[in-house]
């Protein structure tokens, strides 16, 4: 096996064709074309009026915008200040679970009456008020979680992990939490909660906008991580409570609070039993709502609470031998449920009863009263409840590479279709709006942006974009391939020439949580410019992958890899059979994250099938990641050693016999480091080479020159290993 030192493989990837080179660096510059777009699109209760952050098509500085629906006219609300941004490490390590990598504008949200705005940048706060757009400074600074009351009136915000609440109409600044430390905050959402269960939120009002609760959390007995920057020795480093598998949790407690602070009525959960509160809703003449789970998360309680007292009543109890899921589906937008009627006699509540996903309708005190949607339609999110008119709003489809929109009827039957055309939408719809919402699309023919819609679906207007155009569309054809009809997709070089064969480049994710295979070409715009350096590119959804069915998704119980691993061998297999083009003696593989995991495992155990592969940020001993993620699928180390050993990548590493480059940020708090640093000494250990590449940074590559010459990297890697010699 040949071997080349570090440095050559970056002197490789300055010389990639220049056409190859400048794709990447458009794709790190736009953001895959993505910059530009309108984002966090919502409806004022109005119905006439929608507010969104958009950025320029080459920056990442959002600025506030209100669209007039009936006039067809733009005005910006807010922009940025010229000032650097400076944020402390609570709040990069909060815009890191939360995946925010944009400047500026960066959240807003409205009062019940649309009346009243508040806008974030950085740890600074502004007030808008419409209609007439004036702009005020919310007295203060180095406010994290800011939420506005119902009422627009007030600000509840967290300065030095303390709660406080702030008048808007005095700038009165009143502290009503306290004892909050470097190891106890009040109303933040501890780090499982923000990373793993897709819960931002440490504080809610109440609707009349009297109360708060809000979650305590002490993290005196979670592990401490140290993560220095070794661009900046003279810095000390930032400490982490980071709590790995096995390891204790952060205790957390919920608490409800008068506004103008006093004592705090604990809410009565067993947190021993039920440590993870995934949810808090609490609507207008509704009850007080948390969904709890156990660590294991096989045992899912909804619970009423009583806000004088905070006694909680269970109202209903999920369970599932492998693990139980928060949402039906992960990264598609939604409102929290349960959702209750508007005259508190009933719930939406949605459930795995059956292989798919159903939404169903519960009395007030949790019995089942009937499904919803019907057996075999693949329910995503709910959107809106429209009791007055008994109707819904669901994304889902039956349809496994698309999300559309439909319209369901409460009493259940048959989902009619609003906007379903190819691809992913997603909608937002006005507080206790029906009649107008908006319908934010990425299809399949290569449109993307947001479109306004009645409530049967006919379009009203587009909101206005300044991204730059996609040149050329990924060539992205869309089958089924293996026994198992794995989703699969194959993209080809943009001069592809039939009878030519092609070195075959596997992008994998393949793990939990994440579909790959849709009818959105812009997703795959990384893949055709690799596919453009002269691979045929390809991707799976193989078992332990969402949207397909409930066994489908739980098939990775105890082990992560053996089974997802089979399935994308399989793929190829059958793909390299079907397509002569297809050089199946010279196949690669590359991924991020979970994918730099799977690669790493794939280049080592599978030496017959893979030549080279490029793993990103790969998380090598489960062991050494966190509680909410890990045990959800393997349980603890304790409990279930060999699941572990099985998953672990340290086990195999001795039989490394093909180039694998592995990179990783230096700074990243999501996959350790240390990953890296524990497989690099056991393939020093074993006699291994390898190569590495160390990146300045976090889990994620926000800044384009680094995005940039990674992708040039890994391509100029794939191509020198995958060529004929």
């Amino acid at each position: 096996m040949r071997h080349f030192p570090l440095a050559a493989v970056l002197l490789a990837a300055t010389t990639l064709p220049a056409a190859a080179t400048d794709c990447f660096e458009t794709l790190a510059r736009t953001r895959d074309y993505s910059l530009g777009l309108p984002q966090h699109v919502e409806m004022l209760p109005d119905g006439g009026h929608v507010l969104y952050l958009r950025s320029g098509p080459a920056d990442t500085h959002l600025r506030l915008y209100e669209y007039d629906i009936a006039t067809k006219t733009e005005r910006e609300l807010a922009s940025p200040t010229a000032a650097p941004e400076t944020l402390s490490a609570e709040e990069k390590a909060r815009r890191e679970r939360a995946r925010m990598t944009m400047s500026g504008i960066t959240d807003f949200a409205a009062s019940d009456d649309g009346a009243t705005v508040l806008v974030t940048q950085g740890e600074h706060l502004m007030v808008v008020a419409l209609p007439g757009g004036t702009v005020t400074q919310v007295p203060g600074a180095d406010w994290i979680g800011p939420r506005l009351s119902p009422d627009g009136k007030y600000v509840a915000a967290v300065r030095d992990n303390d709660l406080h609440v702030i008048s808007l109409a005095t700038g009165q600044d009143k502290q009503i939490t306290h004892g909050g430390s470097a190891t106890l905050s009040n109303g933040l959402a501890e780090f499982a909660a923000a990373e793993e269960l897709d819960r931002e939120d440490g504080a809610w009002w109440s609707p009349d906008s009297r109360m708060l609760v809000y979650e305590q959390a002490d993290t005196s007995g979670v592990e401490p991580h140290y993560i220095a920057d070794p661009s900046h020795p003279a810095v000390k480093p930032n400490e982490f409570r980071y709590p790995r598998a096995g390891t204790p949790n952060a205790k957390v407690r919920f608490g409800l609070i008068p506004r103008d602070g006093g004592a705090t009525t604990w809410i009565g959960i067993d947190q021993a039993a039920f440590p993870y509160v995934g949810r808090v809703v609490w609507q207008k003449h509704a009850k007080l709502t948390l969904v709890v789970q156990n660590r294991a998360e096989t045992v899912e309680k909804v619970l009423a609470v009583d806000p004088a007292s905070g006694a909680a009543q269970t109202l209903l109890t999920e369970t599932d031998p492998a693990w139980l899921e928060l949402t039906a589906s992960h990264g598609i937008a939604g409102r929290d449920l349960p959702v209750w009627l508007p005259d508190g006699s009933g719930f939406v509540w949605a459930a795995a009863r059956s292989p798919q996903w159903q939404l169903e309708l519960h009395h007030a005190d949790g019995s089942l009263d009937h499904m919803i949607t019907p057996p075999g339609f693949r329910y995503d999110a709910l959107n809106d409840v429209d009791a007055a008119h008994g109707s819904i709003v669901i994304t889902g489809s039956p349809d496994r590479l698309s999300a559309g929109l439909y319209r369901v009827k409460l009493g259940g039957g048959t989902p009619t279709p609003l906007a379903a055309s190819p691809g992913l939408h997603s909608a937002s719809f006005a507080p206790q709006g029906h009649d107008v919402f908006a319908d934010t699309v990425n299809l399949a023919d290569g449109d993307a942006g947001t479109i306004i819609r009645k409530a049967d679906g006919s379009a009203i207007v587009t909101l206005p974009s300044q991204a730059q155009a996609v040149p050329h569309m990924p060539r992205v054809e869309y089958l089924t391939a293996g026994a198992r009809q794995l989703d699969a997709q194959i993209v080809r070089p943009g001069d592809f020439r039939p009878g030519h064969v092609y070195p075959v480049v596997l992008a994998v994710y393949g793990g939990p949580s994440v579909k790959v295979v849709v009818r959105a070409p812009r997703g795959a715009l990384d893949n055709q410019c690799l596919a453009d350096h002269g691979f045929i590119v390809v991707s799976f959804d193989g078992r332990g992958t969402p949207g397909r069915d409930h066994d489908w998704e739980h098939a990775t119980k105890n082990n992560l890899i053996d089974l997802p691993l089979q399935d994308q061998v399989d793929g190829l297999a059958a793909l390299g059979k079907r397509y002569p083009e297809m050089d199946m003696h010279h196949v690669g593989v590359e991924g991020w994250s979970f994918g730099g995991y799977f690669t790493a495992m794939a280049t080592i155990r599978r030496p017959d099938v893979f030549a080279a592969g490029t793993a990103g940020a790969p998380v090598v001993d489960f062991a050494d990641y966190d509680t909410a993620y890990t045990e959800r699928y393997l349980g603890t180390p304790a409990d279930d050693p060999a699941g572990y050993t099985a998953s672990n990548v340290l086990t195999y590493a001795a039989s490394l016999a093909r180039p694998l480059l592995i990179m990783h940020g230096l700074t990243d708090d999501n996959v350790y480091f240390e990953n890296t640093v524990k497989l690099s000494q056991a393939l020093l250990a074993a006699g291994k080479p390898y190569q590495l590449l160390l990146l300045p940074g976090t889990h994620l590559l926000p800044d384009p020159a680094t995005r940039a010459r990674v992708d040039e990297t890994r391509a100029a890697f794939l191509r020198e290993w995958l060529s004929k010699k």
